[in-house]
């Protein structure tokens, strides 16, 4: 079986290629490209893993990624009566040839701006939805209608700089080799799938073929963290999503839910992660179960 690319090709000799997303799940497996990408989610929710930071993401949400920036999407568990497609556009933006147009006196702002690039963002939620037009009328215009949307798109983003969130972990950015990537991929999905089984560092180790030590000590080294952190930061993560959407009865439950055996335990991690309690995160969410 070919292995799953970690540097995957964008096709395409514009300076921008469009790509609507429409099927049962996300490219859920941790990659990334040269282009710098800019998602709109139409429909769907769920977490999405940029470099080794995990943020909710819902309909309406735009990202703007860093050219090389390791990142996937995974789609939350959804009741039965909510289930469908997912649906996005993303656009790929290749800055090499988007310098061509940096000598143009009206791009300075939109230069500025994409060179300043150096984490990804997430815009907040209070405009993003105002710039849904803009990735709509990218998937039906052609030739210079489209470029000039384009355009009016990254000037929109320039715009609206300042209301965005930065997804940037205050760690190093993260530089893998293709080799090292593709582990690192077939760990994150593996979580990402099996986060509510019971998961051991020596399973985890043996799907990348590596004895646990050397697991431990690569996984550490390229994501400044431990395995059972992650997995824990995995489980919490997708916890949040269920207890903010009503998808269980009670908090004991959300917990088994999601892999943890002990509600004692699930409280304990819970509060270090998040910072507050089970109870006191709902609440300050304005929602309650």
């Amino acid at each position: 079986m070919k292995p799953i690319q970690f540097t995957v090709s964008v096709y395409g000799e514009g300076v921008f290629a469009v790509l609507e997303d429409k099927k049962e799940n996300f490219y859920n497996y941790y990659h990334r490209h040269d282009e710098a990408q800019i998602t709109y989610i139409l429909k769907g929710k769920g977490t999405i893993m940029v470099g080794n930071v995990m943020q909710s993401f819902q309909s309406g949400d735009i990202f703007v990624l860093k050219p090389n920036e390791p990142h996937m999407f995974d789609r939350e568990a959804e009741k039965e009566e909510e289930k469908g497609d997912i649906h996005a556009i993303h656009i790929f933006v290749n800055l090499e040839r988007m310098k061509k147009l940096y000598h143009i006196p009206e791009f300075e702002a939109v230069r500025d701006y994409l060179q300043e690039l150096h984490t990804s963002k997430m815009l907040d939620r209070s405009i993003s939805e105002s710039m849904m037009h803009f990735f709509t009328n990218l998937m039906v215009k052609n030739g210079m209608p489209r470029f000039t949307e384009f355009l009016q798109l990254l000037h929109a983003l320039t715009q609206h700089r300042h209301e965005a969130v930065s997804l940037y972990s205050g760690v190093r950015d993260m530089s893998y080799s293709d080799k090292d990537g593709v582990r690192i991929s077939q760990v994150y999905k593996f979580t990402f799938d099996k986060y509510q089984e019971d998961i051991s560092v020596d399973q985890v180790a043996s799907l990348v073929h590596m004895t646990p030590t050397s697991f431990c000590k690569f996984f550490k080294k390229h994501t400044m963290k431990t395995y059972i952190t992650f997995l824990n930061e995995v489980r919490i993560e997708k916890a949040c999503q269920i207890l903010l959407n009503h998808q269980s009865e009670n908090i004991a439950e959300a917990a088994f839910q999601v892999g943890f055996n002990n509600i004692v335990h699930f409280n304990r991690v819970f509060k270090a992660i998040t910072k507050l309690s089970p109870k006191k995160y709902i609440q300050a969410h304005s929602l309650d179960i």
